[in-house]
């Protein structure tokens, strides 16, 4: 779970989409993927973070959970279908279990919409009762979140989640969303295995990315709940799938991405960052990332106490 060891000096604010994507068509992506993980890291926000969770990692046990708090998953895009993705946060509940931290799951539709996953979101919600919960969103289910606090009554269902864990959500949507409904040889052999699969890629609709869209809001994030949210920085070297190379490539134009993201709009999300050195949407290689939960979460233990 290291950092990559990048230490020259930067601006402590992070550079906005507009100058990252003047760089990376000037220097090239891997020079502008470079300097915003760099900014990131001495941020005066997110570079203490990042360095109290390494430093929490290098613990040689991890304190039991003595928290009063659950920790809750809300699951990415075809959890059900394709549990080995890891959408279904499988590994993140074993990884809690083993600190003594309770674990559920909030049973989204696995290709329901926005709209749909966030009123599944606040009736399980309501009916949780008074225990504290740590929400850990995956992918498509920082979305649902995202939408879900937008609605009526939001604030009465939220009150008693103390933390959000969002690992990679798709919080303003992602321009895959109109790659993968193009004329692209690619796209179209993509939507014909989905076909065959007898999966549907309707949602994907409300997963579009830029002005007008359905995530074209600004977070409501409520006061009481920290946050953190965890995201990849690769470079093309990194990317040795040939979907993830193809999904990086696309887009390119926007600046740095995660094959899925585009990093400088997940970077100006409220709460605090962690990168993830040269790991894409799907946080490959997941070797790291149970570490890094178990880390997460005595943070949130530590803070919340």
């Amino acid at each position: 779970m290291s950092v990559h060891p990048l230490v020259a000096p930067v601006e402590d604010v992070l550079p906005s989409a507009a100058q990252l994507r003047e760089l990376a068509a000037r220097d090239g992506i891997d020079a502008a993927t470079t300097v915003l993980y760099r900014s990131v890291l001495e941020s005066p926000i997110h570079g203490p973070f990042v360095r109290r969770i390494e430093e929490i990692s290098r613990r040689t046990r991890p304190a039991a959970w003595d928290l009063d708090a659950d920790l809750v998953i809300v699951p990415g895009g075809f959890y059900r279908e394709n549990p080995s993705s890891g959408a279904d946060g499988r590994l993140v509940r074993e990884e809690a279990a083993k600190l003594g931290c309770p674990t559920d799951l909030i049973p989204l539709e696995s290709t329901g919409t926005l709209r749909q996953n966030a009123a599944i979101i606040l009736d399980w919600l309501r009916a949780r009762g008074e225990r504290p919960v740590i929400l850990a969103s995956l992918s498509k289910g920082g979305a649902d979140v995202k939408v879900a606090l937008a609605q009526p009554g939001a604030a009465a269902a939220f009150r008693n989640v103390v933390g959000w864990v969002n690992l990679c959500g798709i919080m303003d949507g992602t321009p895959m969303s109109a790659w993968l409904h193009s004329q692209s040889a690619l796209a179209v052999l993509v939507r014909a295995y989905y076909r065959v699969c007898r999966l549907s890629l309707e949602f994907m609709d409300d997963l579009r990315y830029g002005p007008g869209s359905p995530l074209d809001f600004q977070l409501p994030l409520p006061a009481h709940i920290h946050m953190i949210s965890v995201v990849g920085f690769p470079l093309r070297e990194h990317l040795t799938n040939f979907i993830a190379r193809r999904c990086h490539q696309v887009m390119t134009p926007l600046g740095p991405n995660d094959c899925g993201l585009v990093l400088a709009d997940f970077c100006a999300q409220p709460g605090l960052i962690y990168p993830i050195w040269g790991a894409d949407h799907y946080l490959r290689p997941k070797s790291d990332v149970r570490q890094l939960m178990v880390a997460l979460l005595r943070y949130l233990a530590e803070e919340l106490q």
